[in-house]
């Protein structure tokens, strides 16, 4: 008898160079409270600890995200707050409808800018212009 296992979080990648920082981050499954106590203070201890970085971008992959759980919400909430201006680009690559609306709408709360695709290497073309 096979056991279904809910496979959920977040996968970060940190690449440096030429006075440079990249985040990359996928989001699987519903994400959980628990899966932002451990994403929270990686990002916040890469950003404190970057020293003679012209440039932060982001890349965030959700096209295996699910949503998440009420609590974990309201964490993704703070934490976009928190790190609105921290991002000189940010590509979001989604499958649905409201992932690009949201992004529209962060445009006007964060100095960087931020732009929705449906393909990897349109949103890494992008970002490393």
């Amino acid at each position: 008898m096979a056991k279904n296992i809910k496979e959920h979080g977040i996968g970060i990648a940190i690449k440096r160079g030429n006075k440079r920082l990249f985040f990359e981050v996928i989001m699987q499954g519903k994400l959980t409270h628990e899966d932002y106590k451990m994403f929270v203070p990686i990002i916040d201890r890469a950003l404190k600890e970057a020293k003679g970085i012209e440039e932060v971008d982001l890349l965030v992959d959700m096209q295996a995200f699910k949503g998440w759980e009420l609590l974990a919400g309201w964490d993704d909430l703070k934490f976009g707050l928190k790190h609105r201006n921290a991002f000189d680009k940010m590509a979001i690559i989604g499958n649905k409808k409201w992932e690009e609306l949201s992004v529209n709408m962060m445009n006007h709360l964060m100095k960087g800018k931020s732009k929705f695709f449906k393909e990897r290497e349109k949103a890494l073309s992008w970002l490393l212009k």
